[in-house]
């Protein structure tokens, strides 16, 4: 297991509950045990998804993901180029993300 030091956390809004659970239903199809295999091995220790249920007639999802450093960040978004965005261009949503690096926890 290694330190983690660079998060990247994006908030995705869908315009129907129908579109979000499409969504999230089609993620163990695209990352695969072995898509898996090589976004870890390029650096990536985390990724989570969460369905935000706290926000009242809205449809999102928090995705996290976290790695060893900038490299490792750099090399899986080529990954998720390569073996994922493809799959998801046709969905209707709203993006923001947000990057930074630990400076404090416990």
């Amino acid at each position: 297991m290694f330190e983690v030091n660079l998060i990247n956390y994006n908030a995705r809004d869908f315009i129907s509950k129908a579109e979000l659970d499409l969504f999230i239903s089609k993620h163990d199809t695209f990352y695969t045990k072995e898509v898996i295999a090589e976004f870890k091995k390029a650096g990536l220790a985390r990724r989570v998804v969460i369905k935000i249920w706290n926000k009242e007639g809205a449809f999102r999802v928090g995705i996290l993901f976290e790695y060893k450093g900038e490299k490792a960040y750099k090399d899986c978004q080529k990954l998720l180029e390569k073996h994922i965005l493809p799959h998801f261009k046709d969905f209707n949503t709203k993006v923001v993300g947000s990057r930074g690096i630990i400076v404090h926890e416990f």
